[in-house]
């Protein structure tokens, strides 16, 4: 391969989506240059931002009812080097806290078999807690005020929430 690649040859060597790329080119977090409106990568730079983003990613639970929210962040996070599993119900993500010792969990409040609270109590139960953000179209629900009383520093994001919010929080999510 060369040493300078276009945006295509990169998805090809990252095994990423192009719009996923863009993402993380829109949030400044893949080394490229813009040459005219063609955006140019070192293949140099880009292994070392790799071996970089390989020893900071982040085990990431997201809990989402709506499928295609759920596989799109999922696939995103993934994408960006996180080791990230989904739950569209609340018993799948208890199953899943049970399994695995995430750094960082985001939480639909309104769930088909139970809320964000039901996670929030099973996440505040384990021996080292991750971080938890709630991602809810009702900021303003009594859940989310429920959930700001357990968790006094929880962050609660509005939706439709931007993909590069979900990736600062994966990637501060890996400091804690």
């Amino acid at each position: 391969m060369t040493e300078v690649m276009n945006l295509t040859q990169l998805a090809s060597y990252l095994q990423m989506s192009q719009a996923s790329l863009y993402h993380l080119l829109a949030a400044g977090k893949i080394p490229g240059t813009k040459v005219g409106k063609q955006w140019r990568f070192s293949r140099p730079k880009v292994d070392e931002w790799l071996q970089g983003s390989k020893q900071q990613s982040a085990d990431i639970l997201v809990v989402e009812d709506d499928a295609l929210i759920l596989q799109t962040v999922v696939k995103v996070l993934q994408e960006a080097g996180h080791q990230c599993v989904g739950a569209g119900t609340t018993a799948r993500a208890l199953s899943l806290l049970t399994e695995i010792a995430f750094d960082l969990v985001f939480i639909d409040m309104l769930l088909p078999d139970g809320t964000g609270l039901d996670i929030i109590s099973a996440v505040m139960s384990t021996p080292k807690p991750p971080q938890m953000v709630i991602v809810t179209a009702h900021p303003g629900h009594e859940l989310a005020d429920k959930a700001r009383r357990l968790v006094p520093n929880i962050t609660v994001l509005e939706k439709p929430v931007r993909l590069e919010t979900l990736m600062e929080f994966a990637k501060t999510g890996v400091t804690r």
